[in-house]
């Protein structure tokens, strides 16, 4: 953890064909001006300065795209974005979690309840649409069919729009739409974050559990669970017994355990 935060990105490359930053690519850019952004604003404060985020993403883009003829906002890179933080200790010991999330990365958080998850599922609508528009669709792997690829391209026109789905992005303002979620938690129990690219072990492939796949990683698992992940892709390398649009997902899980000092 940052101090008392910690979080997980997971970048997006816009519709265009060309890089517009000077990052490996425009969603590992991104997600890097995040990371660099949220370390200084977590040590002064944290989840309540999203809008000066939102802001100085706003700036570092503008910088980094200032010669490039941008047509729309469509070619503008975007994130999901998870974050942790811990409030005060409760009177019985107990620590108070904080989380705030945009998009589909997941936070699985042990409570006196089981493990429960924290995610943002605005999105899920628009991917039922894609997954709809890749049933009968002829494909190869490391190709995107057609009428998929347009099904995407209409599902951005709903990026940070009341009716849509909302990320980090550049271009259309976000901060204040995150969730919240709030929990009380043991001392140095173990929580996870997520990329839902890791998630399709539970989501997609329903191998786990959350409760289990939790377990797995709080069991020093991690790096046995990221090669079963990427097995059972190769396994299924035309996803025709579990439809999906990217056969291999980037995935990135942390596992962090809260104390207070």
């Amino acid at each position: 953890m940052h101090g008392h935060a910690a979080w997980i990105i997971d970048g997006a490359t816009g519709v265009s064909d060309r890089k517009l930053t000077s990052g490996g690519s425009d969603a590992a850019w991104l997600a890097g001006t995040i990371d660099e952004r949220l370390t200084h604003l977590a040590s002064n404060g944290g989840s309540e300065h999203f809008d000066h985020l939102e802001h100085s993403i706003r700036g570092a883009f503008e910088a980094e795209t200032a010669y490039a003829d941008l047509p729309g906002d469509e070619h503008a890179p975007s994130a999901c974005l998870g974050f942790l933080r811990l409030l005060e200790r409760s009177a019985s010991g107990l620590l108070r979690l904080e989380g705030h999330f945009l998009g589909d990365v997941v936070a699985l958080v042990p409570t006196e309840n089981g493990i429960v998850r924290w995610t943002d599922e605005r999105s899920k609508p628009f991917e039922r649409r894609t997954l709809a528009a890749l049933e009968g669709a002829s494909r190869e792997p490391g190709a995107m069919p057609e009428a998929v690829r347009r099904q995407i391209q209409e599902n951005r026109t709903r990026l940070n729009h009341p009716e849509g789905y909302w990320v980090v992005n550049p271009r259309r303002p976000w901060a204040g739409r995150q969730l919240r979620f709030e929990a009380a938690i043991a001392p140095g129990q173990p929580v996870v974050l997520a990329t839902d690219g890791f998630m399709r072990l539970v989501d997609v492939f329903a191998a786990y559990s959350d409760s289990s796949i939790h377990a797995g990683l709080s069991a020093g698992e991690g790096e046995r669970l990221m090669q079963e992940l990427r097995k059972r892709e190769r396994e299924d390398a035309w996803a025709g017994l579990y439809p999906r649009v990217k056969i291999h997902d980037d995935a990135t899980v942390l596992v962090v355990a809260p104390e207070h000092e």
